[in-house]
């Protein structure tokens, strides 16, 4: 995205050598970094400045997750006003990552939880405001938030990703989005009501929630081992050995990361092949750059 004029925004990033790539490519394009910790402001600071760019900094606030984030109002606006401070750098918003929620499964708790996440987060944008710090930028939610975050007006970008290709785990959250990604397997032992596919741990997520074949939903996967999957099936089941199979990921963001490329398939043709840039430095990624 930052490579194609888009802009980009990461995560807490430390390690000076991470950093400095970070700041060289902030030369091309406008560059939003998470911060949690007034310590990490002062490489981001030095670097921005070695290499003559400016980088935007979002607050982390942690809204309930336990992971990132600053724990109170008041160190978010010691934060703010200590970046203020400091060249190269300037305060755009805040993060408000209600990570936490997208596991409830019962729709009324996922939507109490994003809603009261929401709040704290508010009065964080008020405190920061009264300090003389308005946030432009203040994001949050996910997929399977989407449609309970998106609603607040005050939250000016969602963080969704998995909605492009959905997958069981997200599909189950928030119907209605079509399921486009699959990994192909094929058919290797057919013993009685048993099948085996190729198509282990080392090639599809199983975390969360287990992955499905696209023509037979209904049968449940017995287990994943790494280089094995093996359904239980019955008469309904019609495959035979060497036959290829899709399956659903259980989860889409750690699946896509186990491969190179994306085969793009419309109406049963491979029309292209997009590689997946992001895994890294050693596979195209920041780092390169």
């Amino acid at each position: 995205m930052h490579g194609h004029g888009l802009g980009s925004h990461c995560d807490e990033l430390l390690g000076r050598e991470k950093i400095a790539a970070l700041a060289r490519a902030a030369r091309k394009g406008r560059l939003t970094v998470a911060i949690d910790d007034a310590r990490n402001t002062k490489e981001l600071s030095q670097a921005a400045q070695a290499a003559n760019s400016k980088l935007e900094v979002l607050i982390e606030v942690d809204v309930g997750m336990g992971r990132g984030g600053v724990r109170s109002v008041e160190e978010a606006v010691d934060l703010a006003q200590h970046v203020a401070k400091l060249p190269g750098l300037r305060f755009r918003g805040l993060q408000g990552y209600e990570g936490h929620c997208m596991h409830e499964t019962d729709r009324a708790v996922r939507t109490r939880k994003a809603m009261a996440a929401m709040d704290y987060v508010g009065s964080v944008i008020d405190r920061l405001a009264a300090a003389g710090f308005p946030c432009e930028v203040v994001s949050a939610g996910g997929t399977g938030t989407y449609d309970i975050t998106g609603r607040n007006p005050r939250v000016t970008e969602i963080q969704a990703g998995s909605y492009v290709f959905m997958d069981n785990f997200h599909g189950n959250l928030v119907p209605g989005f079509s399921r486009a990604l699959t990994v192909l397997g094929t058919v290797v032992i057919h013993h009685g009501n048993t099948i085996v596919l190729d198509s282990g741990r080392k090639s599809v997520e199983i975390d969360f929630v287990l992955p499905t074949m696209v023509d037979y939903p209904f049968y449940q996967a017995r287990y994943f081992a790494e280089e094995h999957a093996l359904f239980d099936v019955d008469d309904r089941c019609h495959l035979k050995l060497g036959d290829t199979v899709e399956l659903t990921p259980g989860y889409a963001p750690t699946t896509v990361n186990l491969y190179d490329a994306y085969h793009v398939v419309e109406k049963d043709v491979v029309t292209d092949i997009w590689p997946i840039i992001p895994r890294g430095a050693g596979h195209g990624g920041f780092l390169n750059n």
